[in-house]
């Protein structure tokens, strides 16, 4: 068959829209990920991120000092780059350049490929207070005559302790739950250190006096969720997520009888949870809350001001110091927070967040209160005066931490564990174009109503206790006891 003029002319003409609408698409929506980038893509991104720095983080805007100085460092890579880069390399020097920020929110995640390559240790890592165990992702030793770690690849783990501890934020350097995180990402560790990469390592298992090595296969990211075994485990740990099922659980523990008749104690362990829980605060509002303490202000926000910044997005749940009683507006002036002599025009005005009142009585209607037998009147006697334990460490973050921080002196609830990552304020997330790198850092700072910093401080616990301690068979008695020594009964003269 023979084609026209104007046939042939339609059909070249429709090839050059097509070729026109590709280019568009892969100019519009360069959404490829791309594992090795050339020197113009590596720089535009380093480049964003320093520019995304200076417009939304609140901890650059409190230290511009500190900006300064990461800025030169950045250029001086920029200046030094050459030939192919990869992703991972820049999401590592991302990571280790963010880190002085001091910002506990800093973290960079490297793309997920279609063919993700292992990259970390198969154990867990406990500390002890003396040395480091290795325990298996159902938490039981992995070698239950030489429990203790001394050596990966040949090298120290206090060499890898120093390792992981440039990633991490000051506050978080001297935490043994943020160095276990950092060592068992073994394959950025070794590009730091300068060892060659393998899907194999060498652990080094001890008993103090004697020693064997094993073998280890490395593993993909998603395999490395723990599955914490529950034998032993004196502490009810509450999944991300809480469901009428999980609230049942609770109130059985609590208006279980204990055999001695005495008040029960209930360990909870809120580590897990990162996003608002209403029905949990609704049941511990109602079995614990201190009045008194409700009608007070939890915190105070100030955030980073950018070009379209806005209250209502960034920090929905504060409210303006205005929209306070005039005594309680007085108050928190003479602790510094006067929106009229603002040290610096780069935050917003202060906000405050309440304690938002739950309707506890929905709880009950909901049958969260379960039935009891014939001793049900001591047994709800018994909760009514339960002491309650929330468990926190420096994976405590975002609701974990308000959690920790609405409770904290309630006069049954005391806070365990260790010291939580002072990750409280709203968040800023970026996605690189070239690299496909995430990048998040905080974009407000969180202070408690008396002035105190709490974001990159965070909660001391009232009892200080090592993860080991909750596997322990007398964790409750060894609870007491710290707590009785705190708060000891005063004597009765004769």
């Amino acid at each position: 068959m023979t084609l026209s003029y104007k046939g042939i002319l339609g059909i070249f003409s429709l090839l050059i829209c097509i070729s026109a609408g590709l280019l568009s698409y892969q100019s519009f929506f360069p959404n490829q990920i791309k594992t090795e980038l050339n020197v113009r893509q590596y720089q535009q991104d380093m480049k964003l991120v320093l520019d995304k720095l200076a417009q939304h983080s609140a901890f650059a805007a409190n230290n511009p000092q500190r900006l300064h100085e990461i800025t030169l460092e950045a250029n001086s890579l920029i200046q030094r780059s050459i030939g192919i880069i990869q992703s991972a390399q820049l999401a590592q020097q991302l990571q280790r350049l963010l880190s002085q920020l001091d910002d506990p929110a800093v973290q960079v995640f490297a793309p997920r490929l279609n063919t993700p390559t292992a990259g970390k240790l198969p154990i867990n890592l406990v500390f002890d207070q003396r040395y480091w165990q290795a325990l298996n992702l159902r938490g039981k030793p992995v070698d239950a005559q030489y429990p203790y770690l001394s050596h990966i690849d040949g090298l120290p783990i206090a060499h890898w302790i120093l390792a992981s501890q440039r990633y991490l934020p000051s506050s978080l350097k001297q935490s043994r739950v943020a160095q276990a995180n950092g060592i068992i990402q073994i394959a950025r560790l070794r590009r730091e250190i300068g060892l060659r990469h393998s899907n194999e390592t060498i652990v080094t298992l001890t008993d103090g006096e004697l020693s064997v090595q094993r073998a280890l296969t490395l593993i993909q990211a998603k395999e490395a969720e723990p599955i914490e075994s529950t034998q032993h485990r004196v502490d009810f740990r509450l999944p991300p997520q809480i469901d009428t099922e999980t609230l049942q659980q609770l109130s059985l523990q609590l208006a279980t009888q204990p055999e001695s008749h005495s008040p029960s104690q209930l360990i909870i362990d809120i580590r897990a949870i990162k996003q608002p829980q209403d029905l949990l605060m609704a049941w511990l509002t109602k079995h614990f809350s201190d009045n008194k303490q409700q009608q007070k202000p939890l915190a105070v926000l100030q955030y980073k001001r950018f070009a379209n910044a806005r209250a209502d997005r960034i920090a929905s749940q504060y409210t303006p110091m205005s929209q306070l009683s005039f005594f309680e507006q007085t108050e928190l002036k003479i602790r510094g927070f006067d929106n009229e002599l603002k040290p610096s025009e780069a935050f917003s005005d202060y906000l405050v967040r309440r304690f938002q009142a739950f309707d506890t009585e929905s709880i009950t209607e909901l049958g969260f209160i379960p039935k009891v037998d014939s001793n049900s009147e001591i047994a709800l006697g018994l909760a009514k005066s339960a002491q309650l334990f929330l468990r926190v460490d420096s994976s405590c973050e975002q609701e974990c931490e308000w959690i920790a921080l609405a409770t904290q002196h309630w006069p049954r609830v005391s806070l365990i564990g260790a010291t939580t990552r002072g990750d409280l304020g709203p968040r800023y997330r970026i996605t690189l174009p070239n690299s496909g790198v995430q990048v998040q850092f905080s974009s407000g700072l969180v202070y408690r109503p008396n002035g105190q910093l709490l974001s990159g401080a965070g909660l001391t616990p009232d009892i200080a206790l090592n993860q080991l301690a909750f596997y322990k068979i007398n964790a409750i008695e060894l609870i007491g006891e710290k707590l009785l020594a705190q708060h000891p009964v005063p004597s009765v003269s004769p």
